[in-house]
């Protein structure tokens, strides 16, 4: 007997009251655990992350904040800008399926470590060490092992993208146990109500219980990401960062900006870490200058006229097009010539104030000696950074030398400028890799702020030359050796043209650009002026050099330069480095224990990664230490075979086969750390000879 309608209405109202009733109750419940669980996350925040906490403390949310409860009793959110919420009716259902789509079939970063090069004939210690590494990963690529397709129960790294309201973090972990995680939100508003929806002081307990690290990188944007990231390798090294896991969690905008960064930037990371015969014959060079009674920068003086302009001259295309303005003004200026651009200089009749100089190899200082005549040097100041050849300070009027951090030398010379002179010395931040990146640096930590960059172009043209018409470059290398030196090749990137279109441009550069904008922001500065068609530098304003005006004002530059050398440099007292400061004893001990470490039998990929993890962070805690510079002695040459190792371990299906392979690489690695003692013991005074071979 069909009901007739009234009772369907109440029927179907007596439903929808019972639902309601339901969800209410489903509300009631969620509001009690939700405030309880921000209130434990919060205390752990501030336990773990202060920054984090205070700024949760801090932060005022929108007034239509809301979060609400789904049909299974979980939390949901829409985010600002927004009309549709994060997840479905039930997010934890949804969020499983995402999860193991993820793990499935993860997208994995995989360096390939085959390309050093199998036949060198450089016989410097760390080429050597390396081309046995090289020979043994193609040894093992040419085994044809089956790769890693599935997500292990342990792996290096997981970089993840998107923390939403956090559900995918306990599900991922509880899947796979993770050494390095970095969690990047853009909007710190979604982490935020994530603090009521996700044990984040359970996640964190955890992992600071399996001894793993955890970073969380909220409210970044592209001006930022990648700086903190470069940040986090330098403080636990790169080997957190090469064999990563990559999710996205949310479909965002930024997020995928973000992704295409790292994608684009993750070369970084790979390579460019130092190692030790670098580190060595810096610490020679270093003992070297006091030697040589060099003057060291140790200050900046507070009597220089800070609105000098100052001209820092670079080798690139662009040079030629401000080419007659320069001739018109330098005498208006302080002229800094940025490596071999003093011989394009000369050769266009422009006189130099500073010539700036960073290689350590004695090829280097042969070649400098050979391209403008001894007279040019001798009526030219030095700015050289510490890793500089040493007889290079000889050659000019007057030689300064900059400390530069992140080296053996410069930790060494830190405890004795303590010893000293009651003071660590200045490093110029941001100072390589190439001269204009330490011209600019020492312009800039002096105070001048009406910096000119001419031919500081990180690239060229796709169709145009490669440096200026006048340098000591020959115009393609295939050329007869005639027409000048060989130059690295400018291809594989690219980068907004200063001037409009792209430039091409090379890791090399591509590194020099991201310095160059680093230095900038980190002194915050705005009347750089980036002339000619070079890669745009954020920051630095753009100028085409047919629009400079000309400098009216006359400054005194030969009492500027004079006061930069008499005010900012001092010369240590004493005339060489003792035995106390070098510590073979302490070198010793460090390679006996990094070496204790890696000799312990490991039965899986884990214990191996850990056994890994433990040499570093040994080596690590010497950094800052008083021994300082031995972190920086083996810190390079750990990472170049830390970074293979753990990348091997998580890059074969058989674990076995993974293990076995370890212990061949791990063999040479403690055969190269041994070497390392022996052989800085012998040489830790001998300055750079690369070069001189080919006499």
């Amino acid at each position: 007997m069909n009901k007739d309608p009234l009772s369907q209405q109440l029927e179907s109202l007596s439903e929808q009251l019972s639902d309601t009733a339901a969800h209410q109750a489903k509300e009631a419940k969620f509001a009690e655990e939700a405030n309880e669980r921000f209130n434990l996350n919060l205390k752990s925040f501030e336990k773990y992350f202060p920054s984090i906490a205070q700024t949760i403390k801090e932060y005022h949310v929108r007034e239509d904040f809301c979060l609400h409860v789904t049909a299974s009793g979980h939390g949901n959110f829409i985010p600002k800008g927004c009309t549709a919420p994060i997840y479905s009716q039930s997010p934890i259902e949804q969020i499983q399926t995402q999860v193991e789509k993820q793990l499935s079939k993860p997208v994995l970063s995989l360096t390939d470590y085959t390309g050093y090069g199998q036949n060198q004939e450089d016989d410097r210690l760390h080429v050597r060490y390396m081309t046995e590494l090289t020979n043994l990963m193609v040894d093992i690529r040419n085994q044809g092992e089956e790769k890693l397709t599935n997500l292990p129960e342990h792996f290096p790294t997981a970089i993840i993208f998107g923390i939403g309201l956090g559900y995918h973090i306990p599900l991922l972990f509880e899947r796979t146990q993770f050494d390095y995680t970095f969690l990047i939100e853009p909007d710190f508003e979604q982490f935020f109500a994530s603090l009521f929806c996700t044990d984040w002081y359970q996640i964190v307990s955890d992992i600071d219980e399996q001894g793993g690290c955890l970073f969380f990188h909220l409210g970044v944007d592209h001006s930022t990401f990648i700086r903190d990231i470069e940040k986090i390798a330098e403080d636990v090294g790169a080997f957190a960062l090469v064999r990563s896991f990559c999710y996205q969690h949310t479909p965002d905008a930024r997020l995928n900006v973000l992704i295409q960064q790292w994608a684009k930037d993750y070369f970084r990371f790979q390579f460019g870490h130092g190692f030790y015969n670098d580190a060595v014959t810096g610490l020679a060079h270093s003992i070297h200058h006091v030697r040589n009674k060099a003057a060291w920068l140790t200050k900046a003086s507070t009597s220089l006229n800070k609105d000098t302009p100052v001209f820092i001259i670079g080798n690139g295309p662009s040079l030629d097009e401000a080419e007659d303005f320069i001739k018109r003004n330098h005498k208006k200026a302080i002229v800094i010539a940025a490596g071999t651009s003093i011989a394009t200089l000369y050769r266009k009749g422009i006189p130099v104030d500073f010539h700036v100089l960073v290689e350590r190899p004695y090829s280097n200082y042969k070649i400098f000696g050979d391209i403008v005549p001894p007279e040019v040097y001798q009526n030219t100041n030095l700015i050289g950074l510490s890793t500089l050849y040493p007889d290079t300070n000889k050659r000019y009027k007057w030689a300064g030398i900059a400390a530069k951090g992140s080296e053996a030398g410069t930790s060494m010379m830190d405890i004795i400028a303590l010893r000293y002179m009651s003071q660590t010395l200045p490093k110029i931040p941001y100072s390589n890799p190439v001269v204009a990146n330490t011209a600019l640096s020492f312009a800039l930590y002096l105070g001048f702020r009406n910096v000119y960059l001419f031919g500081v172009d990180n690239g060229k043209d796709p169709r145009g030359a490669h440096h200026s018409k006048d340098s000591i470059y020959r115009p393609n290398n295939g050329d007869d050796e005639s027409l000048g030196h060989a130059h690295l090749e400018i291809q594989g990137h690219t980068l907004e043209g200063n001037l409009g279109g792209t430039v091409v441009s090379n890791d090399l550069f591509m590194i020099a650009h991201a310095q160059l904008e680093k230095l900038l922001n980190y002194y915050d500065v705005n009347t750089c002026l980036n002339i000619g068609s070079g890669a745009k530098i954020e920051k630095a304003l753009p100028v085409k050099a047919d629009d400079l005006l000309d400098i009216e004002e006359d400054y005194d530059i030969t009492e500027t330069v004079e006061l930069i050398k008499s005010d900012c440099f001092d010369v240590f007292n004493l005339d060489d480095v003792s035995d106390e400061f070098i510590a073979l004893d302490s070198l010793n001990e460090l390679v006996l224990h990094i070496c204790e470490i890696a000799s312990e039998p490991v039965k899986s990929r884990q214990e191996a990664a850990d056994q890994l993890r433990r040499q570093s962070r040994y080596l690590f805690a010497y950094r800052d230490s008083i021994l300082g510079h031995l972190f920086h002695l083996v810190k390079g040459s750990l990472l170049y075979y830390h970074c293979p190792m753990i990348t091997l371990l998580y890059t074969y299906e058989d674990e076995t086969f993974c293990l076995a392979q370890y212990e061949r690489l791990n063999q040479l690695w403690m055969s190269y750390i041994k070497e390392i003692y022996t052989h800085f013991c012998d040489h830790y005074t001998e300055k750079c000879d690369l070069g001189k071979e080919l006499q």
